[in-house]
């Protein structure tokens, strides 16, 4: 059972390097052959149990423990070059990535931005045709008005212009450029001042003289 389970043993080292089974996986090298021994136990000699089992790091030799130091430089190198180029193609995805996003940003802000001044003229276009109508229905009122108005008083003036009316107006008007003298004096006044002189009856007071 013990030659079984050391080739066993043997044969789990030989598949793994040498920074596994000395560092990354020494510490559960106890565990798992204390599993394995058990499981030969329970085969060969059932009833007997392992309480614990303890490994002896072995020390290895200095040629080969130089020559795993240099690998080991040699794959650390690597690693960090390789995480290095890792961080830079991040970087780059990353700064790509921002790239993309500012540019849809300022695409946003420009549509949002053309967009406001069609928005702009559309109002200045609406608010100038409001403002024309408004002018033109001020202007159409006040024509409507003035046309009334004149109606009005051509209906006026031809209710008006009766017969009666006109001669009433052209009395008026002899009234206004008519000047009437009375007493004994108007012949001798009017010869006097040179007056235009025009007696309608001999007995009459009243001269009428164009003005």
């Amino acid at each position: 059972a013990v030659v079984s389970t050391q080739s066993d043993l043997y044969g789990r080292g030989s598949t793994q390097n040498l920074h596994s089974v000395y560092i990354d996986l020494f510490d559960q090298i106890d565990e798992n052959l204390k599993t394995a021994l058990q499981k030969d136990l329970n085969e060969m000699a059932p009833g007997l149990h392992i309480v614990a089992v303890r490994v002896t790091k072995p020390k290895i030799p200095e040629a080969i423990r130089r020559n795993y130091e240099l690998m080991e430089a040699e794959r650390t190198k690597l690693l960090i070059a390789t995480e290095k180029q890792k961080v830079i193609e991040k970087e780059a995805e990353t700064e790509r990535k921002r790239a993309v996003i500012e540019a849809e940003k300022q695409a946003q802000v420009a549509n949002i931005s053309y967009a406001q001044k069609i928005m702009e003229k559309e109002s200045m276009q609406k608010m100038s045709a409001i403002e024309d109508a408004t002018i033109l229905a001020r202007k159409k009122s006040a024509a409507d008005a003035e046309f009334y108005a004149a109606k009005q008083a051509a209906a006026s003036n031809t209710l008006r212009l009766t017969p009666e009316y006109l001669e009433l107006m052209k009395y008026k008007a002899i009234l206004t450029n008519t000047k009437m003298y009375f007493g004994p004096s108007i012949p001798k006044y009017i010869t006097e001042n040179n007056l235009p002189f025009t007696s309608t009856t001999p007995d009459d007071e009243t001269f009428d003289q164009g003005a």
